[in-house]
């Protein structure tokens, strides 16, 4: 008969998942909240809402703005320096560190030990990023597009990568599916 031990191994096994390294790996997730009365095929051009930017990080902010311009255009908006536009942008930005604690759970196997399982945590020092980008409707100022996300390990060194990621990321949901009415 298995003991305890045996029986979380055989049952992490049988899940797909290594024993040694069941690990939660997850992808970042955008969320999305858009005006379904837009009338998105009709916007074609395109301008930033707050002019120059000021803040704690000018190779950040350097590297959105070249991303999200890059990815606009792919999407068929072009940027307007002068002139009425269809939308103005913005964008919000910020990199967090915090501690995470990752619970592992195990058997007691010191000497004289009575074989119960104990519960451990492990903290380490994570950082975040976070991006959210907006599209307003310029004849109104209204909000039209808005979508966010988070992401885990944002490493200091690799900032114009994850900067690029995170845009393209966000950009995938532009322009966002159709939204059917419900009877």
């Amino acid at each position: 008969m298995p003991n305890r031990r045996e029986l979380l191994v055989l049952a992490a096994m049988g899940a797909g998942v290594p024993a040694v390294f069941a690990q939660e790996f997850r992808m970042p997730r955008v969320e999305l909240d858009f005006d379904p009365a837009a009338r998105f095929a009709t916007f074609k051009t395109y301008r930033w809402k707050d002019g120059p930017f000021t803040g704690d990080n000018p190779k950040a902010q350097a590297s959105i703005v070249w991303y999200t311009e890059r990815d606009l255009e792919a999407k068929g908006l072009r940027k307007a320096a002068e002139g009425p536009v269809d939308l103005l942008v913005r964008y919000y930005a910020k990199a967090s560190k915090s501690l995470k604690g990752i619970p592992a759970q195990g058997e007691n196997i010191l000497p004289g030990g009575n074989g119960s399982l104990t519960t451990s945590v492990d903290f380490q020092q994570v950082a975040e990023g976070t991006m959210i980008l907006d599209l307003y409707r310029a004849s109104d100022g209204k909000l039209v597009w808005r979508a966010g996300t988070t992401w885990a390990a944002f490493d200091p060194d690799q900032l114009d990568s994850e900067v690029e990621r995170a845009v393209r990321l966000l950009m995938t949901k532009y322009p966002p599916p159709p939204r059917t009415a419900t009877p």
